[in-house]
């Protein structure tokens, strides 16, 4: 039975090791690589790197030999798998350039990457024993030293820098990579478990801002459905409305062409018999006998005894407009009302934690330690005077000073006879008798003789107030430029300042007013920021 021989051992050249590349023969018989031959001989004596035999011609191309190397490259082929044709193999380095491997391994000491066959030498020699091999890499020459030109074998840790062994200098904290990576490793758990806390962190969070916006979009439908739905009752209302002002117009026209029609077949019959008449006259007026003429002269109709001007009254029933007008009006309030509700709980998220200045009070004022109560007690306190404390009217101011963007509070009230709410420039007068009004710094509604509410406008505003509030809430807008009243408990609309001039900071103002009788003992409370007044 035939044994197959391996012969590429036969084809391969002396000098290089691998396949003969453009083989040529020496006269002893002997045959290299074309390249490998000369380079031999450019560097040392002409004479055949094997038998020392002088080589006195030029070398020719064994034509034989290169026959028997394309068979044998020709048997190679169907392992196409071998060839370093794929998109990002990294091909061998030792491999001659028109017929390169894909490269198994790389060695980090060589820096050349080697296919299986190269492979086989690399592991043959006994100094390459303990070089690291790793999967093929490309781009070894970044594993190599700019400088010197050597592996980065070192690790700098003053510098943080991958060094080779010729770039080591006195003093520095120099250990090998392979001690940084174990370092490193030792690190990596603890980075995986960190970074891992970090995306748990931000799904927790995504999931938070899913959920605000599922909420802020349920909002805003639900506003937008209560606002469809108010305007659609008030357009209700108006189609209503309109129908009660056409209905009486529609009848006056229906009569008014039932009347028409009526008087005007009587005039027409009116006009026929006067024709009849005048005919009747022609015809008798030449008559020669006087007996037959006299006899024969028509009756003549009277004059018309009707009145034949319309009776329709096409005048607008004003008491039926007025009526109609009031109760439309009414109607729209109270519609609109109903979106004070989608107001209140927008305004609501701009809560303040608002307390009481003691050092503004009026001396007969009472403050509660926490700042969140005022009372009127009829005495003075000994608080000392200051430039910022009425002295006159029963005022407090409190805290913050709002000088930009939107703030709400809530006061409560609920067994006051009289008191003042509102907001105050942070200059305006303090001292002696104060002009309640815009124009001197001051915007406040206020509750006096148990039933009267009223608004410091310039002239005041009487307020009619369908509920005695419990709770108002003080809404100010520096970019609006205004400053808004509400019932929080009843969720209505009081009262609005707007195009106020604040010219700086405002303060919240309070005033319990004076308590004669006994009457009016009851505190002003601020309600906590944080405690839901609206219920929506």
């Amino acid at each position: 039975m035939a044994t197959a021989v391996d012969i590429s051992r036969h084809l391969q050249c002396p000098i290089c090791k691998v396949l003969l590349t453009d083989p040529v023969s020496t006269t002893c018989g002997h045959t290299f690589c074309r390249g490998c031959l000369d380079k031999h001989i450019s560097i040392s004596e002409p004479q055949c790197p094997l038998c020392q035999e002088p080589v006195s011609t030029k070398p020719s191309v064994n034509e034989a030999i290169e026959a028997l190397l394309r068979e044998f490259y020709q048997t190679q082929l169907p392992n196409m798998n071998l060839y370093c044709g794929e998109r990002d193999a990294v091909p061998c380095d030792v491999c001659d350039e028109h017929l390169t491997y894909k490269a198994v391994k790389s060695c980090l000491i060589c820096l050349l990457s080697f296919c299986d066959e190269h492979l086989k030498l690399h592991y043959s020699m006994a100094r390459f024993k303990n070089h690291k091999l790793v999967n093929p890499l490309e781009k070894l020459d970044q594993r190599a030293c700019n400088t010197h030109g050597r592996p980065l074998e070192l690790y700098c840790r003053r510098d943080e820098l991958c060094i080779c062994a010729l770039c080591v200098k006195t003093g520095r904290d120099v250990i090998p990579v392979e001690k940084e990576r174990e370092r490193r490793q030792d690190m990596h758990q603890n980075t995986i478990e960190v970074m891992e806390r970090f995306i748990d962190q931000r799904e927790s969070k995504l999931q938070e801002l899913k959920e605000s916006a599922a909420k802020r979009q349920a909002l805003l439908d639900s506003e937008q459905q209560e606002i469809q739905e108010a305007f659609a009752a008030l357009m209700e209302e108006l189609r209503k409305t309109e129908q009660v002002l056409l209905a009486p117009l529609e009848d006056g026209k229906t009569c008014l062409e039932k009347e028409m029609n009526e008087k005007t077949q009587q005039i027409q019959k009116d006009i026929l018999k006067y024709k009849e008449t005048i005919e009747s006259l022609n015809r008798t007026k030449n008559e020669e006998d006087d007996i037959l003429f006299i006899q024969s002269y028509p009756a003549v109709p009277v004059e018309f005894s009707d009145d034949w001007t319309l009776s329709i009254d096409t005048e607008l029933n004003f008491g039926t407009m007025r009526n109609a007008r009031a109760a439309l009006l009414d109607e729209i309030q109270t519609h609109l009302e109903r979106l004070c509700t989608v107001e209140i709980r927008r305004i609501h998220s701009f809560a303040v934690n608002v307390t009481l200045d003691p050092e503004t009070a009026h001396p007969h004022l009472e403050v509660s330690a926490d700042g969140k109560e005022v009372r009127d007690t009829g005495a003075s306190h000994d608080i000392p005077g200051s430039p910022q404390q009425f002295d006159l009217v029963g005022g407090i101011l409190g805290k913050p000073r709002i000088t930009s963007g939107r703030a709400f509070w809530v006061v409560e009230v609920r067994n006051k006879v009289g008191w003042e709410l509102g907001v105050m420039r942070d200059g305006a007068n303090r001292k002696g008798k104060v002009s309640y009004k815009p124009s001197e710094g001051y915007w406040a509604i206020v509750l006096c003789g148990q039933t009267m509410y009223g608004a410091f406008e310039d002239p005041p505003a009487l307020l009619n107030l369908k509920t005695k509030p419990q709770k108002v809430g003080v809404f100010v807008d520096c970019e609006e430029a205004l400053v808004s009243f509400y019932d929080v408990e009843a969720l209505t609309h009081i009262y609005t300042f707007s195009k106020c001039s604040f010219n700086g900071a405002i303060r919240p103002y309070f005033n319990p007013h004076p308590n004669k009788d006994g009457s009016n003992s009851s505190p002003l409370v601020i309600c906590p920021a944080s405690q839901t007044d609206i219920p929506v």
